[in-house]
């Protein structure tokens, strides 16, 4: 296959990415790292840092960079699902993890940087716009929320539609909230940056090897083992593949298009000087980025489940959804006119059963790992990494008691339950949408929250 087709991302590479050798037999090292995305080059990268002499393998099933580390939307952004829960159950280590998660956003720009990334990394804030009454009362929640765990008018404003017209000029706004600690990145260049700088200082990153099973001291593969006593799971949705943990996540679609480069007089038009990232503030919401040349990635406005958790190349396009995000374009920057849409993409990202991030690390076993980003994993990926290389080198560090440690989320029901529950789910939310668009309030939060045994 053309890895240049995977994502708009991945064909801004310009030459088509060659993968690295594959496994070449049984082998021994310090640590093993199960996943080639984010998760495991992070790791990788800073294990190499602190101990040059560690030895460290990565395994991949395809090439660096390809599930949902090179396909997302480049939102490098300070949030960790389920940090108000952190939050309110010890104050004191949720502001940690507040702080923690923020630091990681410049962390990220200052590896670009001292690495010669060329990930298009720019902090210029992200945008959350309502466009009706309904969305703009939810949205001064979602600020009051916020400002509750900590963050504070310098990190996450409100802004009037007229302080929402110096940034975007989009149609139809009553209110937005700017995050300062959000940046946007070329998330496929960002990957494979962090997986050459990882091997110019001495990791091997195995590719086109599947991970078969993971056990104690051991990862069988389709090419030999690997035998480590420090073995990092890197999987996200794709853990799903491995029959031991079938339930642990849902892996969901999400899509993407993006369109040519625009003209300096749209861009004049539209704004967005600052590169900065925008989305509405829908419950199925759109994200999209100016991106370094000119164009406008979106994705968003919808999720999709298959029974059984099944994940195949198959799903990465759909049509329908493409049209949506078309429409949502229009009507957010009716100033665009007649635009043509070039890259057309999907990816699959893993949803935890109470949609909280968390690191899971058994001492006993020796194998740690990051449960999910439940889609949010640009930014946290990269704590993330520091964090299981300080469990890798067997050090206890800040990093290791932040509260998103250890935290274990339930198993998600078997099926028929779970592909029910999924389509349930999106009925609620398309028909909530649709309630707020005609001024309409909708009771989805409520009915969600005990369908799913999280009200309580």
């Amino acid at each position: 296959m053309s890895y240049r087709s995977v994502s708009y991302w991945f064909d801004s590479l310009g030459a088509e990415p060659e993968p690295r050798s594959p496994l070449p037999g049984d082998l021994e090292v310090d640590v093993a790292i199960v996943g080639g995305g984010f998760t495991g080059l992070w790791t990788a990268y800073y294990l190499m840092r602190a101990d040059p002499a560690c030895r460290v393998a990565v395994i991949e099933r395809e090439t660096a960079g390809f599930g949902a580390s090179g396909r997302n939307g480049g939102w490098c952004v300070a949030l960790i699902h389920g940090l108000q829960e952190y939050f309110e159950r010890d104050p004191e280590r949720g502001a940690a993890l507040r702080e923690a998660i923020k630091a990681s956003v410049d962390e990220v720009g200052a590896v670009c940087e001292a690495e010669g990334i060329e990930a298009d990394f720019h902090k210029g804030g992200g945008l959350s716009l309502a466009t009706c009454e309904q969305q703009a009362e939810r949205l001064r929640a979602y600020l009051e929320t916020e400002r509750k765990v900590g963050w504070t008018e310098e990190d996450v404003r409100w802004l009037d539609p007229a302080e929402v017209a110096v940034r975007i000029r989009a149609s139809s706004i009553h209110a937005g909230v700017f995050n300062a600690n959000t940046a946007a990145v070329n998330p496929a260049k960002l990957a494979r940056g962090v997986a050459d700088a990882a091997e110019r200082r001495g990791a091997a990153i195995y590719e086109q090897t599947t991970a078969l099973a993971v056990e104690p001291g051991r990862v069988r593969t389709s090419r030999g083992s690997v035998r480590a006593p420090r073995i990092v799971m890197a999987l996200d949705a794709h853990v799903t593949r491995l029959p031991a943990c079938r339930r642990n996540l849902m892996p969901v679609y999400e899509h993407m298009i993006a369109t040519e480069p625009l003209s300096d007089q749209i861009w004049q038009e539209i704004g967005l000087a600052e590169r900065g990232l925008f989305g509405d503030f829908n419950r199925l919401f759109t994200y999209a980025q100016r991106t370094a040349d000119n164009r406008i990635a979106i994705g968003g406005r919808n999720f999709d489940y298959t029974y059984g958790s099944k994940i195949d190349a198959r799903f990465e396009r759909n049509p329908r959804v493409e049209r949506l995000l078309v429409d949502a374009l229009r009507e957010m920057l009716p100033q665009l006119g007649a635009f043509a849409i070039t890259h057309r993409w999907g990816g699959v990202l893993g949803i935890p059963r109470d949609f909280t991030s968390a690191i899971s690390i058994d001492e006993a076993t020796g194998i740690a790992g990051v449960q999910s980003y439940a889609g949010e994993g640009v930014c946290p990926s990269n704590l993330a990494g520091r964090t299981l290389c300080d469990f890798a080198l067997g050090r206890e560090t800040p990093l290791t008691e932040l509260p998103w440690v250890g935290h274990r989320s339930p198993k998600w029901e078997p099926e028929p339950l779970r592909w029910l529950g999924a389509r349930a789910a999106r009925t609620l939310l398309v028909s909530a949408d649709r309630a707020e668009e005609r001024g309409r309030r909708h009771p989805v939060r409520r009915l969600l929250l005990r369908a799913m045994d999280l009200d309580q």
